[in-house]
């Protein structure tokens, strides 16, 4: 069943097995290494998930950890002997998460990972919540954990835009350059995830819920840093920082959806580039 589907949020603990840097924005590097690792263990997933031409069933962060720096005219993080690093994906199907248990989590001999120029060991490996940024649940869990009436849930939720931020528009007709927003619209955000809510198996209730966000939800930028991200050789503008949503008026029928797609963004991430490193998202605690 659909509902059974499980999402995975893990976190690999790296260390430099020498010195090296890599790229600042190393998302096409980050997304070959996680390819790689699935492919060890079934190289026919890995390239399923390589091909599809839909939305992807994973998301990548960037790595936390080393020094930034410049390096030949851009900015690197540099790595010395032993540094260490945090390493975070996302997997929303079950046998990329098999794949990479079976050659990784369960290896008493954890091996190493290419990242750019970059060989790290893997020193630990976190999947249980042990890690704040790792752990697991399901779309029915989801489902159940948010089966609460409206009159008994906050009004307000804050998200955390881990990395730049950007919805893409499409090409403009006449000039051909591509469009992307980068500010925090609760209408683009909330439907974004309502969708990806969508393909994973949950029940939403479509175009509805776009227009009650867009009449009853404002958006109140707590700290938001305008930023760039290089994506195939084009500078995207995006957006990081926190963000509280706030709900206004009498009509809260879709608060509970609200609240389980804030939730969903920990898993998905949201808007473009999500598996390169764009688009990490965290839900604080009110």
């Amino acid at each position: 069943m659909m509902s059974e589907q499980r999402l995975y949020a893990i976190v690999l603990r790296l260390a430099a097995i020498r010195p090296g840097a890599i790229p600042d924005n190393h998302g096409d590097q980050a997304r070959a290494a996680l390819m790689k690792i699935i492919q060890h263990a079934d190289s026919p997933l890995a390239q399923r998930l390589h091909d599809a031409n839909t939305s992807k069933p994973y998301t990548i962060s960037l790595l936390k950890g080393g020094r930034v720096r410049r390096h030949g005219g851009d900015m690197a993080q540099h790595f010395g002997e032993g540094d260490q690093a945090d390493w975070r994906f996302t997997l929303l199907i079950e046998p990329a998460f098999e794949a990479l248990l079976r050659r990784y989590l369960l290896d008493r001999h954890l091996p190493h990972v290419r990242i750019g120029a970059v060989e790290f060991a893997i020193s630990d490996a976190f999947a249980s919540g042990v890690h704040p940024q790792s752990g697991h649940t399901s779309v029915a869990d989801l489902t159940e954990r948010w089966n609460i009436p409206a009159e008994e849930l906050t009004r307000d939720l804050t998200l955390d835009f881990l990395s730049p931020t950007a919805f893409s528009l499409g090409q403009d007709p006449e000039t051909r350059q591509y469009r992307f927003r980068s500010t925090p619209d609760p209408r683009t955000i909330f439907s974004v995830l309502r969708k990806r809510w969508a393909q994973i198996g949950g029940v939403e209730p479509g175009d509805l819920f776009d227009e009650w966000v867009n009449r009853c939800v404002e958006s109140e930028p707590l700290r938001l840093e305008n930023e760039q991200s290089r994506v195939e050789g084009r500078r995207i503008p995006a957006f990081m920082g926190r963000v509280r949503f706030r709900t206004h008026g009498p009509d809260a029928t879709w608060l509970p959806l609200l609240h389980l797609l804030a939730d969903l963004s920990f898993w998905t991430g949201v808007g473009y580039q999500t598996t390169r490193g764009m688009g990490q998202v965290q839900r604080l605690k009110e």
